[in-house]
């Protein structure tokens, strides 16, 4: 009887034993990555919990946002297919100098977003480069580099102030034939953006998006250390300027060495000027830190087109956001609020302030 009862016993405690394992099992946390080619990069996911299936589901409804955002903003669909239908920058584009044209509430949105901070670059950034854009080939099988006269008779249709938005009937219309728009600087960003408050209302609490290099974390790493970020050194791909740390907010870089063309064994780089039509030159980076991954991309390109200090006394008039500069010389500037946040470590050739 003694046996039994002491078998009985050991049964129990290690039903109790495995029962206690089982429940930490469930409780433990997976992390989960998922990867999709959009926007012309490789797209990663990846969030973090105990539960597997609901992560999946979340992601791909995250995934499902960003592949609507790209749809509708795709200014190189091939004619004739659906994506071209359904891209509405193709249909204001196409509209250019005849009439308005109604727009889906987050294209409108970027339309705007992209209109200010032109504004706040006095025209230096354009979301009208189109037509420049397409002079120098990029996003074409074709390119060249446009002689002065070509630039000259394309340069009057890169004017942010004839783009017409009326925020009543959320419609844009170009007023010059021959206008386009360029929504490369904003679109990628406001999908990763529109793609964590997705992953934030299904209940994700950590989770971190790469879009070639546009990231936005949720949460942080642990409960005691932020994300880890590396920024890149724009002359060499295997090494880095500096470490950031990330909570709930996003990290966009902007560089010279990024979507790049060859052209009589030249490298040419797409963040065109609007003013002079051809590659900035003032920088050869710039990392925005921003609460908004759409805000941080829309300002990377602004202000890499700008002087590095026209770059900082900006930054310093907004709210939240921080910015690393890498300039054409090598030195590396910081925004003040960074400084907690920024661990430096370039290499040789490099100066940091």
């Amino acid at each position: 009887m003694r046996k039994v009862y002491r078998i009985l016993v050991i049964s129990l405690l290690s039903l109790a034993v495995l029962s206690v394992f089982y429940f930490l099992l469930l409780k433990q946390e997976h992390k989960l990555t998922s990867e999709e080619f959009l926007m012309d990069t490789l797209v990663s996911i990846s969030t973090y919990g105990a539960d597997t299936d609901f992560l999946q589901e979340a992601t791909e409804k995250a995934f499902k946002e960003m592949r609507r955002i790209a749809t509708l903003s795709d200014r190189f669909p091939s004619p004739g297919t659906t994506a071209s239908e359904l891209s509405e920058i193709v249909k204001t584009n196409s509209m250019a100098g005849i009439e308005p044209v109604v727009l889906n509430e987050d294209v409108f949105t970027m339309l705007q977003l992209a209109q200010e901070y032109s504004q706040l670059t006095k025209g230096e950034f354009d979301v009208t480069i189109g037509p420049i854009l397409d002079l120098w080939g990029f996003g074409h099988d074709q390119q060249k580099v446009p002689t002065n006269n070509e630039l000259e008779d394309v340069l009057p249709l890169v004017n942010y102030r004839n783009l017409i938005l009326d925020k009543e009937k959320k419609s844009a219309f170009l007023s010059q034939k021959g206008m386009s728009l360029d929504l490369g600087a904003v679109a990628k960003g406001y999908a990763v953006e529109k793609a964590a408050q997705i992953l934030q209302e299904e209940g994700v609490k950590k989770a971190l998006i790469n879009a070639g290099g546009n990231i936005r974390v949720i949460g942080k790493k642990t409960k005691t250390d932020f994300w880890k970020i590396g920024i890149q050194d724009p002359r060499d791909p295997l090494a880095l300027i500096g470490i950031l740390s990330l909570e709930n907010e996003a990290a966009v870089t902007s560089g010279d060495y990024n979507r790049t063309i060859e052209i009589a064994g030249r490298s040419y780089h797409h963040l065109l000027s609007a003013q002079t039509g051809y590659p900035a030159g003032n920088n050869m980076s710039v990392t925005v830190v921003a609460p908004d991954a759409g805000q941080a991309d829309l300002l990377s390109t602004s202000l890499f087109l700008l002087e590095p200090q026209q770059a900082l006394a900006l930054v310093a008039e907004l709210s939240k956001v921080e910015v690393i500069i890498v300039t054409a010389d090598k030195k590396i500037l910081c925004s003040p609020g960074l400084k907690d946040k920024f661990v430096y470590s370039a290499g040789e050739g490099y100066s940091y302030d």
